[in-house]
């Protein structure tokens, strides 16, 4: 059954706490190395004079800052997602001491400090939010500041960021708000480009799922940020939000190496499910009411076999304890909201990288001891699950699980197939009254078909 839509929206008490910031910069350019030059005979022509460094490029003007910053077009297309709440900030909104750890601040988002407190010349912030009924979905936030000259932005980019390191593993909060953070900074930082996220915690200090992935980049005169914030691990996102920004900066970027020809990126990822009207002809029904999702459900709560909850349903442990995903998606379909006779749901979710995806595969299937035969209970008192482990080959992965009613079987049963493929774990679940095996089994085939090899 698909899972209610999340009744949690973020809370943040400052615009630095809520705001997603998308920075994008490009690689800084440095100065050539003279080449030493050959001593020569009478015989031979005169030295050659040593080559001079590079000039610098000529740093962008205040005025072209309008032409940095991508549209929401751009954005809803990045992203994969409808980002289309849009708003736009004069100025940067936060200051280092709005925060229980100052020295940590920049993992909230760029700060007034960082920008050496007004040195820029000029400056355009962002924010594009989308949201799904009372929940956020996702939101990505643009940070784009120039400068007088290139050797001031690189000098207030590596003061900003060289340290942030130490901040890895550290819990954070704004003054005015109490929503903990987690800060994932590895670094070290001693580059033109950073990358660093943050996982909001529950109260009980465990990641949520809501999480923020910044890229920060300094190009010419430019320092630019990107951020992501969303039920998915962001990075990729981010890194093609500075790419693009970074592509106006002179001067021109080197290619980005070409993705692997089994990658899908996390804005395909709706390509992977199957249209209802295919699902129609598959399952010999007429599906009139479909939802969709964009993270996955959380565990459900079964008591002492709350270990089990994943052959219910995989649910948010299943896709990686720490919002591994770059991008999920979820169709359910029902021939009747009400009173249905079949349900489909499919969900696919896509990583870095096919490595990350099978092992948040192998991952989901850990810790299901006492789970072969299980009962568990239903939303109707005199009617129970029976739970089956899975089965599985390689990266596959498929189990059913009957209805009892009164402690008899009944004929209602549900089947599931997950899979890793490529940088995709995807997973099709068909319930009916009677066996659903085959069926679900074609649904996750034609998933698979869609995915790079």
């Amino acid at each position: 059954m698909m899972h209610g839509l999340r009744r949690r929206f973020l809370v943040v008490g400052s615009a630095a706490t809520i705001a997603l910031t998308l920075a994008a910069c490009g690689t800084h350019t440095t100065a050539g190395i003279p080449v030493q030059a050959k001593k020569t005979t009478a015989a031979h022509a005169p030295d050659a004079a040593p080559t001079s460094p590079a000039p610098p490029p000529k740093p962008l003007s205040a005025s072209s800052i309008k032409n940095l910053t991508l549209s929401t077009e751009d954005v809803d297309e990045i992203a994969g997602l409808p980002l289309d709440d849009r708003t736009e900030f004069a100025s940067p909104g936060s200051a280092a001491s709005d925060y229980s750890k100052p020295d940590c601040a920049l993992a909230m988002g760029i700060t007034k400090d960082a920008l050496g407190g007004g040195e820029f010349t000029a400056y355009r912030g962002i924010k594009n939010n989308g949201t799904k009924g009372d929940s956020l979905i996702g939101s990505l936030t643009q940070h784009v500041a120039t400068f007088e000259t290139s050797a001031k932005a690189s000098e207030l980019f590596h003061n900003a960021y060289n340290s942030l390191g130490k901040c890895n593993a550290t819990l954070i909060n704004a003054n005015s708000d109490p929503t903990v953070w987690k800060i994932l900074a590895p670094g070290p930082f001693n580059g033109d480009v950073v990358t660093f996220s943050s996982l909001q915690q529950t109260d009980k200090q465990q990641n949520l799922g809501w999480r923020c992935d910044h890229d920060v980049r300094v190009k010419n005169n430019v320092i630019v940020e990107a951020y992501l914030c969303a039920w998915a691990n962001g990075t990729p996102t981010a890194a093609a939000a500075v790419d693009q920004i970074s592509a106006r900066i002179p001067p021109p970027d080197k290619p980005a190496p070409k993705a692997p020809s089994d990658f899908l990126g996390p804005d395909k990822i709706k390509s992977v499910i199957v249209s209802v009207a295919q699902l129609g002809k598959i399952v010999g029904a007429n599906f009139g009411s479909t939802e969709k999702g964009y993270y996955p459900p959380d565990p459900a709560d079964l008591g002492a076999k709350s270990n089990c909850g994943p052959l219910l349903g995989p649910d948010t442990t299943s896709f990686g304890v720490n919002v591994d995903y770059t991008a999920f998606r979820e169709l359910d379909a029902r021939d009747d909201k009400d009173n249905w006779q079949h349900i489909v749901n499919q969900k696919a979710a896509t990583y870095v990288d096919a490595q990350a995806a099978s092992n948040a595969f192998q991952n989901a299937f850990k810790g299901l001891g006492g789970c072969d035969g299980a009962r568990v209970p239903t939303a109707q008192a005199d009617k129970e699950f029976q739970l089956s482990v899975p089965a599985i080959n390689g990266n596959d992965a498929q189990w059913t699980f009957a209805e009892l009613a009164n402690g008899q079987p009944d004929t209602w049963r549900c089947g599931f197939d997950f899979r890793a493929q490529s940088n995709v774990i995807l997973v099709a679940k068909v319930c009916q009254y009677g066996n659903p095996t085959d069926v679900v089994t074609q649904i996750a085939n034609q998933m698979a078909d869609s995915i790079p090899k």
